[in-house]
């Protein structure tokens, strides 16, 4: 995991619960890095579960909950290094359908070793649109903030449920997106 990432949670959770809190994630948690991220480098996975594990035990917020919040909060920075035709996309339907033959081909030609989720799509009509997610990381939730957060940009409104998840066997994470008038 890019040390950006680890950056951008650090600032949520001393914005939204105080630098204590960051400053005890790191301490209660034994992690290689001593808790020191530079934005350029690569992390073990495990220091950010880790990390989140402890916040999610001591704000009493289910992980998926905490991890979904992150992902509403770190939109607008990913969103701000997007290639300009994503930033310009007229529809957040439009957008999301750039993620994974757009977006993610532009990191990989910035960073050949980023480790991205990868994206399909099942459905596509009228109100609805389906994302498919799979990952190693399984980290749909931070997917499904990251919608809900493109969607405040682009001042739309919608639901995001799951018709399936990998956190319950399946193979992909099936992300329904209903976009609300």
């Amino acid at each position: 995991m890019k040390g950006a990432i680890f950056n951008a949670l650090q600032e949520f959770v001393e914005e939204n619960h105080g630098y204590q809190l960051w400053d005890e994630a790191l301490t209660n948690n034994t992690l290689e890095s001593h808790g020191i991220y530079t934005s350029t480098k690569q992390y073990q996975d495990v220091e950010l579960f880790a990390i989140i594990g402890y916040l999610s035990e001591q704000l009493e917020v289910p992980i998926p909950d905490l991890v979904r919040t992150f992902g509403e909060y770190l939109f607008p920075l990913l969103m701000s290094l997007a290639p300009d035709e994503a930033q310009n996309a007229p529809s957040l339907r439009t957008f999301l359908m750039m993620v994974d033959e757009l977006i993610h081909v532009e990191v990989k030609k910035l960073d050949k070793e980023a480790q991205l989720p990868e994206f399909s799509y099942g459905g596509d009509s009228g109100d609805n649109l389906t994302m498919l997610y799979r990952s190693p990381r399984k980290l749909c939730f931070l997917s499904e903030g990251l919608i809900l957060g493109a969607a405040k940009h682009f001042k739309e409104s919608v639901s995001v449920s799951q018709n399936s998840c990998m956190h319950q066997g399946a193979d992909c994470c099936e992300i329904e997106i209903t976009f609300n008038e």
